[in-house]
């Protein structure tokens, strides 16, 4: 079995609450066994470690951050936009004297819990990246309420503020089905790995039982974690959502975007698998 694609799955009590407490196991790794087991999964030997540095990564990054990470000049703007990394390991290995660097994306979630966003933006800008026509942009913004139903359209919407996908045009939904059909793996690369050089590598999970306080944890490859989401179809669901294989994509709402589109996914699907 590749290594890369090897499930760490353990039980724990504590240190898992945030990015800064998985950054401080990953720097006490000669005395933490979570961290060992990690640097393991990675394909590393913690004892051929000459020095390890695991920084959390801000939500929001300056260019000049961006460089520290590992951006190069030409990948800057990438680096920004495209950020899905939340800690990123600095190892330097004894053997070869080489300095490697691992992105990590983290997410929280308790036993019986949903889903957790992933990805929110203007549908323009999603039009940006994707270069999907208007006429898909404009039944996205009808779903996602940036276009507003007349007083004459409100009649007999569920809400009227926007439309629901089984409110629109069918010929209008279907371009949409296809066009993210199509395109999913660059779709799923973006909204999950992200580009540049805080696009993830790594995907933990943690996983917490309210009643006991017992954290378990699974790590995977990056590669693993898209190929899986990306199975399955592409339709409406039955509430008039937009189902993305397995996730979900929906209307922002609340504040301060709710306009916006928004990709949700239940990171415990992979406990599953």
């Amino acid at each position: 079995m590749d290594k890369r694609q090897l499930i760490g799955s353990r039980t724990a009590k504590g240190g898992f609450e945030n990015e800064d407490n998985i950054a401080l196991k990953f720097n006490n790794y000669k005395n933490d066994n979570e961290a060992q087991e990690w640097l393991r999964i990675m394909g590393y030997n913690y004892t051929k470690i000459y020095t390890l540095k695991a920084v959390t990564i801000p939500v929001r990054i300056s260019k000049n951050k961006a460089i520290e990470f590992g951006a190069t000049s030409n990948k800057i703007d990438d680096t920004i936009k495209f950020k899905k990394a939340d800690i990123q390991l600095q190892l330097n290995i004894k053997i070869d004297d080489i300095i490697f660097r691992e992105n990590l994306s983290l997410k929280k979630a308790n036993k019986g819990a949903n889903f957790n966003q992933i990805d929110k933006r203007p549908v323009d800008t999603y039009q940006l990246m994707w270069g999907f026509n208007d006429k898909i942009a404009t039944t996205l913004k009808k779903f996602t309420g940036e276009i507003t139903p007349s007083l004459k359209e409100q009649v007999g919407l569920k809400d009227k503020r926007r439309w629901y996908l089984n409110e629109l045009n069918a010929s209008d939904v279907e371009d949409l089905l296809n066009f993210f059909d199509e395109n999913k793996v660059i779709i799923f690369n973006d909204i999950l790995k992200g580009k540049g050089a805080l696009a993830a590598e790594w995907f933990l999970v943690t996983r917490k039982d309210n009643n006991s306080g017992d954290i378990d944890w699974i790590l995977k490859d990056i590669n693993y974690v898209t190929n899986l989401f990306s199975k399955g179809k592409v339709e409406v669901s039955q509430r008039g959502g937009l189902n993305l294989c397995k996730l979900t994509v929906q209307r922002k709402g609340g504040t301060p975007d709710p306009t916006s589109l928004q990709f949700k996914i239940n990171p415990l699907t992979l406990f599953e698998n």
